[in-house]
């Protein structure tokens, strides 16, 4: 480390400096030499530094002049050309729609403001910190980037720039080329050269997309391949447009016409050929247009031969005995051409995947808004207008949300820098993504998106959004759930769209993570390149070989065991980790549970006490919560096993069609082929192993490139046995939950039915008391009012003239006895109740009807439950004005419409059914209502 240049500011006394001598927070060094010291490189960064260019760009600007002049012509024209390279990126994203513009416009009004905030309060900061002495480090170290403010002018606070915007060709993706030359039994890295490569070498040769798309006589692609030479070359994106304009260049032909299917085969192109309907346009699920969601849009898993004539069929693999056919080989030698399809998993920060599905759903609703005839499949916002005023609880809410806004902190002017700068430079990092996507996304053939786990399973769901944010990735991920808490994770599925061309050409296109993202060490292609550069000799042997490691490395992303070095989701461990704490809670709830039990048992409750609070452990809110989420880990296990499943078929194709080439049998196992290799060994022990087949015949295809194909798929069982035990552990604990539920739902059920019984004996000595007090009631209610009457005035007890007590006492029993048989009898006797009904309800009845007494109540006379109905109708009528309101207005929208439409016609028969039906339809309307009112009044009489 360096020594710390004194303070300009001579009144701060060196003690109260508390950072250390040595270092120095102002020097970047991370691309200083390893054998040059840190002095060495502060005093002479031009001579001990890696990247010249890279080290310019890291000094502060006041160096950068200097670090100009002392560097050789060369370097400095390549440090002009990368100042202008970013001055044209700056220029051409400004130049990409109003959006970036404004962006632009408040990153620069941002700094300029932050920048005069600093020239202005500069001395009054200085002088504050020289009345009182700094005892902080982050306090002394402001002092001396304040000194360094003193050079700073108002002149430079807007820099304007006289470039004018260059349209990038494919939107500036590059494409990658790896060549391999024979060495000996197999392959060695090889660098080609080619005008179109950018400056670099093996295995990170790059190359404009436009330049390989392009019909051009040096064009890589066109190129004859050298003799004993393998090529691969790789699209960044799965875009259909790309692959049909990649393989007319590569037959050297004018771009093909794939729409049409009825084109004859021999006037089809080679590439026509190729990308025949049955094995590229046949096999996209999902079409291209708002017809559908995007995220339905994929190819189906496969992997087949193309046959020369398109014509002929899908490659077949027959039953034949290769024994019978000395020329079965080599007819099948002639088919070369492989076209191959395989999902993936791999993974995307939730933030680029938010913004990934809003330009999908702003390019969507601009379709749908072209095509009336496209179906709606996202809300559009309201815009207010002078008839549809804002409500008064819309207008009240963002006057609220004003205030609470005002009462915010103000963002300090450095704060908004920083915030401009990082969404400036966020959406420069995704900005050709972003413009490929627009461009290309319901186009014809379209471009295929990358898919969250949910919406490679559920194609039919117009927005997964809510499923996504339900990840286990995104909930073990979020902030402060792992060490990257700053950028939340989600699983998605990619495509791997592989083609091997005439045994010597790879083309395979699968995407890149959203935005640039360099360095990228989970990219699939980065990390295949640093696998083909360090693969040990005679790893490939043909150009099946290096299919085989293609197809691995996509299958591999979440299996690889090695630390990751940027924020790639160990997925493994966050569903492992996810059961546990699932399986750590249905442990918990269990032994809760029987806990409780234990408890009720030797502690009844005493009956009438809070049955609430005592019956509170039987709340299955807590489990089914956790079920809820163990039933999401195995939905998404499952979705990944299903992913695998298809991994797995796509390559048991390839071993197949391997071995078939090499002349097996369509039955043929691996353990008959090798016994039959050694018993053909016994036979003639100087035969070369690996050269010759199990029938004696030359090996088209190498054994080593067979056992590959096997180890690959094993690989590919072992990492679908991985998945499949997590969700058979999820599943398990499932079932643990459902367990719970279902004792919990017994128990509850056995205290139901005690609860029961006992309120059904309480009911049966309620009934008893009711009943005893009821009998009581009937024999004393009579006699006491009798008793009370009579009282008052009798002959014998106070000489009344009126009456004697025995004719009292003949009033009381005889009216008494009277009343109570004949309530007895109509409580308890049906007969004297059906005696009743038959000489009283019914002559009443009788009288009511033909009376017409019953016509005038219904007419006249309305009861609760007509007042009801006519109150909800008014109701009904009151909630519903909005609607009446906006029918209101598109009726009169389509009333010129209609008119129009009357005035041309003639107003025959026809018209004047149709009217007559109309007002048939609205006076049976009327009458409904009419009857219903009506039948409520008379069940009110009733």
């Amino acid at each position: 480390m360096v020594n710390r240049k004194p303070s300009v500011i001579n009144e701060i006394p060196s003690e109260n400096r508390w950072h250390r001598a040595r270092e120095d927070v102002h020097v970047d060094i991370q691309y200083i030499h390893t054998e040059c010291t840190l002095d060495n490189y502060v005093a002479e960064p031009w001579e001990n530094c890696k990247d010249h260019t890279s080290t310019y760009l890291s000094l502060r600007f006041d160096k950068r002049e200097d670090f100009k002049t002392k560097i050789s012509k060369e370097k400095l024209e390549r440090i002009l050309h990368e100042e202008n390279r970013i001055q044209q990126t700056r220029v051409n994203f400004a130049a990409n729609g109003e959006k970036k513009k404004e962006m632009m416009d408040n990153l620069k009004s941002a700094k300029k403001e932050w920048k005069g905030e600093v020239i202005h309060r500069r001395e009054e900061y200085v002088a504050k910190v020289r009345e009182h002495p700094p005892k902080f480090r982050d306090q002394t170290l402001d002092l001396e980037l304040l000194e360094r403010v003193k050079a700073w002018s108002a002149d430079d606070l807007v820099e304007e720039s006289t470039l004018q915007p260059k349209l990038d060709f494919e939107y500036g993706f590059k494409a990658c080329a790896i060549y391999f030359q024979k060495k000996g039994s197999g392959y060695e890295d090889y660098t080609h050269n080619n005008p179109n490569f950018l400056p670099s070498r093996f295995p990170n040769q790059k190359i404009s997309v436009h330049n390989i798309l392009a019909e051009k006589a040096d064009n890589p692609l066109a190129e004859p391949c050298p003799p004993n030479t393998l090529r691969y070359f790789h699209f960044p994106s799965n875009n259909m447009r790309w692959i049909e304009k990649a393989m007319a260049r590569y037959y050297g032909e004018k771009d093909g016409n794939h729409h049409n299917d009825s084109k004859p085969t021999k006037e089809m192109s080679k590439a026509e050929k190729l990308l025949s309907r049955e094995f590229w346009r046949g096999q996209l699920h999902g079409g291209s247009g708002g017809s559908g969601p995007v995220h339905a849009r994929y190819m189906r898993s496969r992997c087949s031969i193309v046959p020369e004539d398109a014509s002929s069929g899908a490659y077949e693999q027959q039953a034949i005995d290769p024994r019978s056919s000395s020329t079965s080989i080599s007819q099948k030698s002639k088919k070369k051409n492989f076209a191959l399809f395989m999902p993936y998993l791999h993974w995307e920060t939730d933030s680029r995947r938010a913004r990934m599905a809003e330009v999908i759903k702003e390019v969507t609703i601009e379709l749908e808004d072209k095509d009336p005839g496209l179906r709606k499949r996202y809300p559009r916002s309201k815009k207010p207008d002078a008839k549809n005023k804002a409500p008064f609880f819309d207008i009240w809410q963002a006057k609220t949300q004003e205030m609470k806004e005002n009462k915010r902190p103000q963002k300090s002017k450095l704060g908004n820098y920083l915030f401009a700068l990082a969404m400036v430079a966020d959406a420069m990092d995704y900005e050709a993504d972003e413009r490929l996507l627009r461009d290309n996304l319901h186009q014809t053939p379209p471009l295929h998106i990358r898919r969250t786990l949910d919406q490679s399973y559920f194609l039919t769901l117009d927005d997964t959004g809510v499923r996504d944010k339900d990840q286990v990735v995104y909930r073990g991920t979020r902030q402060g759930k792992s060490y990257h808490s700053h950028s939340t994770r989600v699983v998605m599925v990619d495509q791997l769209w592989l083609w091997i061309l005439d045994d010597n050409t790879i083309l395979t296109s699968f995407p890149r993570r959203w935005g640039r993202n360099k360095p990228d060490p989970s990219g699939v292609h980065k990390s295949l390149r640093d696998r083909l550069q360090h693969l040990p000799e005679g790893q490939i042997q043909s150009i099946y070989d290096l299919a085989l490691i293609i197809i691995d490395q996509c299958s591999r992303v979440f299996f690889d065991r090695t630390k990751p070095l940027d924020q790639r989701p160990e997925v493994m461990d966050l569903f492992a980790s996810a059961i546990g704490n699932v399986a750590e809670q249905t442990t918990i709830a269990y032994e809760s549970f029987w806990r409780n039990l234990e408890i009720r048992s030797t502690n009844p409750i005493p009956y009438g006490s809070n049955e609430h609070v005592s019956h509170k452990y039987l709340d299955i809110n807590p489990e089914g919560t956790i079920l809820r989420e163990s039933h999401d880990i195995a939905e998404e296990l499952q979705i990944m096993i299903r992913i695998y499943n298809q991994q797995l078929h796509v390559v048991r194709d390839f071993r197949k069609i391997l071995g078939h080439i090499n002349g097996e049998s369509k039955n043929e196992t691996d353990e008959m082929r090798t016994i039959m290799k050694f018993l053909k060994y016994k036979e003639n022990p100087g035969a070369q192993e690996g050269v010759h087949n199990s029938y004696g015949q030359p090996d088209i295809v190498p054994e080593h490139t067979i056992q590959e194909a096997n180890d690959t798929l094993e690989l590919l069982r072992n990492r679908q046995a991985e998945i499949q035990e997590l969700e058979d552990a999820a599943v398990r604990t499932s079932q643990q939950l459902q367990g719970l539920l279902s004792l919990k739902q017994q128990q509850a059920s056995i205290i139901e039915a005690k609860a029961a019984l006992r309120r059904a004996d309480e009911s049966v000595k309620q009934g008893r008391a009711i009943m005893a007090f009821t009998l009581v009631t009937i024999f004393f209610l009579p006699l006491g009012f009798l008793a009370t009457f009579f009282g008052m005035n009798n002959k014998e007890i106070n000489e009344a003239p009126w009456m004697t007590l025995n004719e009292q006492l003949k009033y009381m029993f005889g009216l008494s006895t009277a009343v109570i048989i004949f309530a007895v009898s109509t409580a308890f006797s049906p007969w004297t109740r059906a005696t009743l009904t038959i000489f009283v309800k019914v002559p009443l009845a009788f009288i009511a009807e033909y009376t017409g007494l019953r016509a005038l109540w219904n007419k006249y006379i309305v009861g609760h439950s007509a007042l009801e109905k006519k109150g909800q109708m008014k109701l009904n009528w009151i909630y519903k004005r909005q609607k009446r309101k906006e029918a209101k207005l598109k009726d009169e929208k389509e009333r010129p419409k209609r008119e129009a439409k009357r005035s041309m016609s003639k107003g025959g028969p026809r018209d004047a059914r149709r009217r007559m039906t109309s007002q048939w339809a609205l006076d049976l309307h009327d009458d409904g209502e009419t009857k219903d009112l009506r039948k409520a009044g008379a069940d009110d009489m009733v």
